[in-house]
């Protein structure tokens, strides 16, 4: 009888034991979303910051590029190296540690799908530039070898890399202004 009298209590406590794991889990959950946002958000700061930074720096080397591109342009024409020809190019060091950081730290699980592509884009695009701008240093730093065979054919031989490099440098610099500004429409600012 008296199982009988307390089983609407018992009842209503394994209803509240229940209840109460329940809420726990989903608090649980909650907390681990919103830890996953934050990581989310703080490696997108981390990556746009970079991005910016980037950015900066192929802006500010590229008239200097673009000026370089132009002499050798106009070497290569008239097939003459004039007396104050230089080929003095302004390599850009870009980063890549926030990206690397977000992906290592899986940050970019936490992230829609479809700007993790485009980071991932701007990224490969990014390596292609640093290919380029390689290339252009190994020419500059073997100039001395085509010097010594032909001086005159150094325009001809330093145009196809260094335009390469300027070119994907213009693409590079859209790249980040196009997704800086998706993102800024993004989040309302």
């Amino acid at each position: 009888m008296k199982l009988r009298e307390k089983l609407p209590e018992l009842v209503t406590e394994a209803i509240m034991v229940a209840l109460a794991v329940v809420v726990a889990l989903a608090a649980d959950e909650w907390r681990e979303n919103r830890q996953e946002r934050e990581l989310a958000d703080r490696a997108l700061t981390s990556i746009r910051a970079e991005m910016e930074g980037n950015r900066q720096e192929l802006v500010d080397n590229r008239e200097a590029n673009r000026a370089l591109l132009e002499s050798v342009q106009e070497a290569a024409r008239t097939d003459s190296i004039p007396d104050d020809f230089s080929l003095t190019y302004e390599y850009s060091l870009l980063s890549e540690a926030a990206w690397e950081t977000a992906r290592v730290t899986q940050a970019t699980h936490f992230m829609p799908l479809e700007r993790v592509q485009s980071i991932a884009r701007i990224h490969g695009l990014q390596r292609l530039f640093q290919e380029s701008q390689d290339n252009v240093l190994a020419f500059i730093l073997d100039v001395g070898t085509v010097a010594e065979l032909d001086p005159n054919a150094i325009p001809r031989r330093a145009r196809f890399p260094l335009a390469t490099a300027v070119g994907l440098e213009t693409v590079l610099v859209e790249a980040y202004d196009t997704f800086l500004a998706r993102l800024d429409e993004e989040q309302g600012g």
